[in-house]
C-alpha cells in the first residue's frame, strides 16, 4: 500500500478499534462508527454455530465489523457492500492497511438489488449494522453521507432483512443490531422471511437504565425456538468506565460517539 494510501487525507483520521489492531478511515465531520459496530461484530461471532464459510455484510461503512470479524475472531472471508463510493474507498484503503485483501472483499453496489451483487445463497453467516431512523423521522441530515448511513432514505429494515434472505444458505445466520423501540417490526420482518429468530440480547447503558438497542440472529427455515440472553450493560466500572464485557472487546478503550447509547 502507498504511504498516500495509507495516510488519512486533511479532512480524515485513523482510527483503532478491538484488541487486534484494527484501524479504519473516518471523515472528520462525517459519519463515525459507534459502539454499536463493535457489539454486533462480536455478538455475531460469539453467537454464530456455523463453522467456516463466506460472510456478507450489508453497508459495510468504514470496515469496522467486517475487519474485527476476520481479525479479532477470526472468521470469514467476508464480502463487505457498501453503496457509497466514497465510503467504499476508505473501506478499501482500510482492508489493504490491515492487509485482510485476502480476508475481505470490499463490493460497491446497493443492497436493494442483491440480486446483481452476490449470488444467493452463498453465505453461511450475513451481519448489518443498517441506518436505525426511519426516513421521516426528525430532520435529515444535509450531509447526505450521514443521512444515508443514520437515516432510511436509502434502504429500510424490510430491505436489509430481503438482502438477507437472498444472501444466506439454508441453515445460515443473519445478525443485526438495532433501537429497542423497533424490536417488534424487525423480529416480525425477520419472521415474515423464515428467518427465525433464535438469540436475542437486549442492550443497556447502565444497569438500571432502559434498553436503547437490541442484538438478534435468526437462521434461515429452521425455527428451534428463542432464547433472551441476559441483558449487555454497556457502562461500569471497567478501563473507560465500561462494564467488563464491553471494555474486553477494546483495548485500548476508546471514548466512541454518543449516538450509540447514551
Amino acid at each position: 500500500m502507498t504511504d498516500f494510501a495509507s495516510q488519512p487525507g486533511p479532512d480524515e483520521t485513523l482510527d483503532s478499534i478491538g484488541t487486534s489492531g484494527v484501524r479504519v478511515f473516518q471523515r472528520r465531520d462525517g459519519y463515525r462508527f459507534t459502539l454499536d459496530a463493535v457489539l454486533l461484530a462480536a455478538f455475531a461471532a460469539t453467537e454464530s454455530t456455523q463453522g467456516s464459510g463466506r460472510i456478507l455484510e450489508l453497508g459495510a461503512g468504514s470496515g469496522v465489523v467486517s475487519l474485527l470479524l476476520v481479525k479479532q475472531f477470526g472468521l470469514g472471508p467476508v464480502d463487505a457492500l457498501e453503496l457509497q463510493p466514497a465510503v467504499h474507498a476508505r473501506l478499501t484503503r482500510a482492508v489493504a492497511l490491515n492487509d485482510c485483501e485476502s480476508r475481505v472483499r470490499p463490493v460497491l453496489g446497493d443492497l436493494k438489488r442483491i440480486r446483481e451483487q452476490v449470488t444467493g445463497g452463498a453465505y453461511v453467516q450475513v451481519v448489518s449494522n443498517p441506518p436505525f431512523r426511519v426516513a421521516d423521522a426528525g430532520v435529515r441530515s444535509p450531509d447526505d453521507e450521514r443521512a444515508i448511513s443514520k437515516s432510511e432514505v436509502a434502504c429500510d429494515a424490510r430491505d436489509v432483512v430481503a438482502a438477507a434472505r437472498y444472501a444466506l444458505a439454508p441453515g445460515g445466520l443473519v445478525s443485526l443490531v438495532y433501537p429497542a423501540a423497533r424490536a417488534a417490526e424487525v423480529l416480525g420482518l425477520l419472521a415474515q422471511s423464515k428467518l427465525h429468530p433464535r438469540v436475542l440480547r437486549f442492550v443497556h447503558s447502565r444497569v438500571e437504565a432502559p434498553a436503547t438497542r437490541f442484538l438478534v440472529q435468526a437462521v434461515r427455515d429452521r425455527d428451534r425456538g428463542l432464547t433472551v440472553r441476559p441483558p449487555l450493560v454497556v457502562h461500569g466500572e471497567g478501563p473507560g468506565g465500561y462494564s467488563a464485557e464491553v471494555a474486553a472487546l477494546m483495548d485500548p478503550p476508546l471514548k466512541l460517539p454518543r449516538t450509540s447509547l447514551p
